[in-house]
């Protein structure tokens, strides 16, 4: 019986929350197509849910969320979790509302902030890699810029309704103090609470503090996320991990930001990867074309045995290309993104039967066209690679156990793809856990 649901707006954040749940032993499924019938049938303690609703409008995104929530509320879901984007890319205000006025919660708990991915709030301003955000690569991003820093204000973007902020201040002296400032934010009729948190046990307070309201809607990042099972009394009976597998890995590579480009680099210079790199300008002049180059490549490199990288951009001569292309072509830059991320896909649907050992996919747009191009209904989480980087297996479709990676484009260490190839080849078989959680 399903005990929580998960809304995500993009499947690299739905799997990078599903992960928190994983690592403590708590089964889950992240569902790509949300079909209700099925819903009655999961086994899973956590359905993770993605409504790919980051980068459409504000009504249409509204819309999508809603019409979820409404079959999970005549489902009989009772525990709902609205992952947002710890860049606060999306439609953050809308999103929320969509759930707030289908559940009516007593209080809206909203804690965006992932310390422990140097992703921090103080005094409503959220910081990455101590850079108020809208002054980071996030204010660039091909689709969603961010161009705002106050989570209030951000909200306030798409909704009128009172919202409060606990600071930093009040977090830091623990539960009793956060529980004191939750009652004086709904005294001010304040339902919706921003919280500060510059740590990872803050988040902890802020959960501790919260879980005495029977009717509310948690909103964060994987980062909240990872506390919540301190307040459900769910029982282990299983740890499924992967299974040691041989065979090629195919790494495909969608997102531009720097963090992504680092980690091509680094894996290119330690490893014998193979890189395959999707023209910009070629896909836009003729995009079968394109598509087919590089679906030929890859499939040779694969069939020999080799791992293979295909990637958008390895630099910012690429970025910077692919946004030539576009205006040589009439195209804004979310366009072309949008054209990269469904040629990924098209060429990863291909390597069906090369015999992979798994697939890493970075980019939310890139994950979410590579998994449907296969057909997948969606990833089962297994274990964390490293932090906010999950493994699991695809549920369903053309490649149903493949083993897969996601990885969130502006996630991870320097190394992170060599950590990802590593636990795919390394990775023990199921083990047997007994304890309770």
């Amino acid at each position: 019986m399903t005990q929580l649901a998960v809304i995500a707006d993009d499947l690299t954040g739905a799997n990078d929350t599903a992960v928190q749940f994983a690592k403590r032993n708590i089964s889950n499924c992240v569902r790509i197509n949300f079909d209700q019938p099925k819903l009655a049938h999961e086994m899973a303690d956590v359905v993770v849910i993605d409504t790919n609703s980051r980068d459409i409008n504000a009504i249409e995104a509204y819309q999508k969320v809603k019409q979820t929530c409404e079959k999970l509320q005549d489902s009989g879901i009772v525990h709902i979790y609205k992952k947002i984007d710890s860049t606060l890319r999306g439609n953050l205000g809308a999103e929320i509302e969509a759930a707030a006025s289908v559940f009516l919660p007593t209080v809206v708990i909203i804690a965006p902030a992932f310390p422990g991915n140097q992703r921090i709030t103080i005094g409503g301003c959220h910081f990455l890699d101590g850079v108020p955000i809208a002054l980071t690569e996030m204010a660039h991003a091909p689709k969603s810029p961010i161009n705002e820093s106050q989570i209030i204000d951000i909200l306030r973007e798409q909704t009128d309704v009172l919202i409060g902020l606990i600071s930093l201040e009040t977090v830091k002296q623990g539960v009793a103090q956060i529980a004191l400032a939750i009652r004086q934010c709904l005294k001010r009729d304040e339902k919706w609470i921003v919280f500060d948190a510059a740590e990872d046990k803050h988040l902890g307070y802020i959960v501790e503090a919260a879980k005495a309201y029977k009717q509310l809607l948690w909103v964060g990042s994987a980062g909240l996320a990872e506390y919540l099972p301190s307040i459900y009394q769910w029982k282990a009976s299983k740890r499924a991990v992967g299974i040691q597998t041989s065979g090629p890995i195919l790494i495909v590579a969608g997102s531009v930001s720097k963090t992504t480009q680092t980690q091509i680099q680094e894996v290119l210079t330690h490893t014998k990867i193979n890189l395959i790199k999707l023209n910009a300008a070629g896909l836009l002049e003729n995009q079968s074309e394109e598509i087919k180059r590089c679906a030929k490549s890859v499939n040779s490199l694969l069939k020999k045995g080799s791992d293979v990288l295909l990637a958008s951009a390895t630099l910012d001569a690429d970025v910077k290309q692919a946004i030539e292309a576009g205006i040589k072509y009439k195209l804004a830059g979310s366009e072309v993104s949008e054209y990269t991320a469904h040629a990924l896909g098209e060429v990863a649907k291909t390597v069906v039967g090369s015999h992979l050992a798994g697939v890493i996919l970075t980019g939310g747009d890139t994950a979410i066209h590579v998994c449907k191009a296969l057909g997948a209904e969606g990833i089962e989480i297994l274990e964390e690679v490293a932090m906010g980087i999950p493994l699991g297996r695809l549920v369903g479709g053309s490649c149903s156990g493949l083993q897969v990676i996601t990885k969130a484009g502006a996630f991870g260490g320097s190394n992170s793809f060599i950590q990802a190839m590593d636990a795919i080849r390394k990775v023990k078989e199921h083990e047997d856990i007994k304890e309770s959680m």
